[in-house]
């Protein structure tokens, strides 16, 4: 093998390195993906106060729904890694970051609209739509940042 192919062979790899990050950041945001996590945000969230059956039902929903995307992307995923510490705080970040939008929709509900505490039209219905919204609408600057994230990791966990 003479240099030339040697180099060749090592940019084929860094292009395909580059391909396989890509891949992983855009199939882990897809648009069908990030939405149906928002529902399951707002079906947990919106039947937070609702009582006791609908409430279990409506939190069985909305984690099925967690657990089904998680399990079908993982299924349908053409390479499996790890994810990195920085890249699993970032999500916790960002559930968090989506919690606080929950709890100042419940606020504004109630000092803008006096919405009540509990029932269908309640102020964790207004925390919901703001929530899965707000997730939805943050979909490209989380995938530009999970794309920094692995491209930092080099690919690696």
């Amino acid at each position: 093998m003479n240099p030339h192919d040697a180099q060749s062979a090592l940019d084929d790899i860094r292009r395909l390195q580059d391909t396989t990050r890509n891949e992983i950041v855009r199939r882990s945001f897809a648009m069908p993906r990030v939405i149906v996590v928002a529902l399951g945000l707002f079906i947990n969230f919106a039947l937070i106060d609702l009582r006791s059956p609908w409430q279990f039902i409506g939190l069985a929903v909305g984690f099925g729904l967690f657990v089904g995307v998680g399990v079908l992307y993982e299924y349908r995923a053409a390479v499996r890694r790890q994810p990195t510490f920085r890249e699993a705080s970032y999500h916790v970040m960002v559930l968090i970051g989506i919690f606080m939008v929950f709890v100042a929709g419940r606020i504004l509900a109630f000092a803008l609209f006096d919405a009540p505490a509990h029932g269908l039209m309640s102020q964790a219905m207004a925390g919901a739509v703001l929530a899965a919204l707000a997730y939805v609408a943050a979909t490209p600057v989380n995938r530009r940042v999970m794309r920094s994230l692995v491209r930092q990791s080099g690919g690696r966990s």
